[in-house]
C-alpha cells in the first residue's frame, strides 16, 4: 500500500438543485500522511480507482429549530483490477468491508444570507469514529467485499443513507472524503482490524464480531465502568467470547493485542484473547493474580507471570509465523514459547481471532460466574507488531 495518499475526492451539495455530486479533487494542496490505525489502502480517485454514486438528496425539517436535514443513499463501485474488502481474494469467512471517511469537512459554500453566528454543517448518521490519517474521523461502513472492475460483483449491494445536518440559510456545502478498504495479496502485504470498546462487536462495530455462548447468556455493557469501555459478565457454568474468521495461515505473521482487566478474582485464567491458525491455538488468559499463555483446554501452560489483573494493561500476542510466539505486557516481553508447547487448533472451532470470557476446561465455562472489561482489541495479519 502507498504510504502517502494524493488525491481525494470532494462531495458537494447543491440544497436548491437537491442533488450530491463527487468529484477528484484537482489540486490536492498536500499528500496525506497514512496512519496504520486500520488496515487497507486510503485512496480515491473519482472515476479511476473507485466511483462512488447516491441517490438525489431528500431534506427533511428535524425538531431542531433553524435547522434542516440533508440524506441521499450511497453506494460504492470498484474500479481497481482486483478485488477490495478483505485480504483473500478468494470468498472470505469474515470480511474486513470498505469504509468512506470524512477527510475535512463539511464546509459551507453558500448562504442565502448572511449567518450569525456562522452557519454550520454537521454528518449526522456517521456509523462511526476511527483513525485513519487522522483521528476520530467519521465514516460509513459497507461489511462487503468488491471484486474486480467489470465482475458481476464490483459493486456494493445496499446503498447506505449519508445524513447532513445544516443551518436553513445554507444552499451549498461540500466534504472531502477517502476509502479504506483491504486490497488482497499482492497488492497489499498487512491487514489490519480495529475494534475500540464503545460499541457492541455482534451489532454495532464495523466490521462485525460473530459470538460464540453456552450456558445462561451474560450480559454485555457498554461505557462501564468508564466511557469507551465494554464490560462482558457471565453466570456460573457460562462462556461469552467474540471472534473473527479473517483468513490466517500457520506460516504468516501475526499479531493481537488487547487492554483489558478482570474484574473478578477467579482462580483460573477465565480471561483470555488470542489466535487460532488452523494448526496452533495461541492464546493468553487472565485469572485474578497471573497471566500466561493457555492450552486448548484453557489452563495455563507452565508457570504464568503474577500480575495486577484486576487493573487495566495493554497485552499483546506476538506470532513469528510457525516457529514461536512472545508475550508482551505494557510494552515489555513477560513469557516466549516455541510453536510446539501450544496446543493444535481446536477443532470445529475456528477462532482466527477471539476476545471475551472463554471460561476454563476442554468444554470452557467460568467456573463461578466473572466479569471482564474491555477497552480494545487490535489484531493485524502480515505482521508481528504495530
Amino acid at each position: 500500500m502507498p504510504s502517502t495518499v494524493t488525491t481525494a475526492m470532494r462531495g458537494t451539495v447543491d440544497v436548491l438543485a437537491g442533488t450530491l455530486t463527487f468529484e477528484p479533487l484537482p489540486d490536492p494542496s498536500s499528500s496525506l500522511s497514512v496512519r496504520r490505525n486500520i488496515s487497507a489502502a486510503i485512496y480515491g480517485n473519482q472515476g479511476s480507482t473507485v466511483r462512488i454514486y447516491n441517490s438525489a438528496v431528500t431534506v427533511t425539517e428535524p425538531s431542531s429549530p433553524g435547522k434542516k436535514t440533508y440524506s441521499a443513499n450511497v453506494g460504492v463501485r470498484n474500479l481497481l483490477a482486483f478485488p477490495i474488502g478483505d485480504e483473500q481474494a478468494g470468498v472470505p469467512t469474515d470480511t474486513m468491508g470498505i469504509y468512506a471517511f470524512v477527510n475535512s469537512g463539511p464546509t459551507v459554500i453558500s448562504t442565502s444570507s448572511a449567518c450569525t453566528p456562522a452557519c454550520v454543517v454537521t454528518v449526522l448518521n456517521n456509523h462511526g469514529t476511527l483513525a485513519f490519517n487522522a483521528l476520530a474521523q467519521k465514516y460509513w461502513h459497507w461489511q462487503e467485499r468488491l471484486g474486480a472492475a467489470g465482475s458481476p460483483t464490483d459493486t456494493t449491494l445496499l446503498r447506505k443513507s449519508w445524513v447532513f445536518e445544516a443551518d436553513t440559510k445554507v444552499t451549498a456545502f461540500s466534504f472531502d472524503v477517502l476509502i479504506s478498504a483491504a486490497w488482497s495479496a499482492p497488492n497489499e502485504t498487512r491487514w489490519k482490524i480495529d475494534y475500540q470498546g464503545d460499541s457492541l462487536p455482534l451489532f454495532n462495530a464495523e466490521p462485525r464480531w460473530q459470538r460464540i455462548t453456552a450456558g445462561t447468556l451474560g450480559t454485555v455493557v457498554l461505557n462501564t465502568p468508564s466511557a469507551g469501555i465494554l464490560t462482558i459478565t457471565v453466570p456460573a457454568s457460562a462462556r461469552l467470547n467474540y471472534y473473527r474468521n479473517d483468513s490466517l495461515r500457520n506460516t504468516t505473521n501475526a499479531y493481537i493485542e488487547s487492554r483489558f482487566r478482570t474484574n473478578t478474582a477467579t482462580t483460573g485464567p477465565e480471561m483470555s484473547f488470542g489466535i487460532d491458525d488452523d494448526v496452533k491455538f495461541i492464546a493468553v488468559g487472565l485469572s485474578g493474580t497471573q497471566v500466561g499463555f493457555i492450552s486448548g483446554s484453557f489452563a495455563f501452560i507452565g508457570t504464568p507471570v503474577t500480575a495486577s489483573t484486576t487493573t487495566f494493561h495493554t497485552y499483546q500476542i506476538r506470532k513469528f509465523a510457525a516457529d514461536s510466539a512472545q508475550l508482551w505486557m505494557d510494552g515489555a516481553r513477560i513469557a516466549s514459547r516455541t510453536n510446539s508447547a501450544f496446543s493444535a487448533s481446536i477443532v470445529g472451532i475456528s477462532y482466527g481471532f477471539y476476545f471475551g470470557i472463554a471460561g476454563v476446561g476442554i468444554s470452557p465455562l467460568s467456573v463461578s460466574g466473572s466479569s471482564s472489561s474491555w477497552d480494545y482489541v487490535i489484531y493485524e495479519i502480515g505482521v508481528v507488531q504495530p
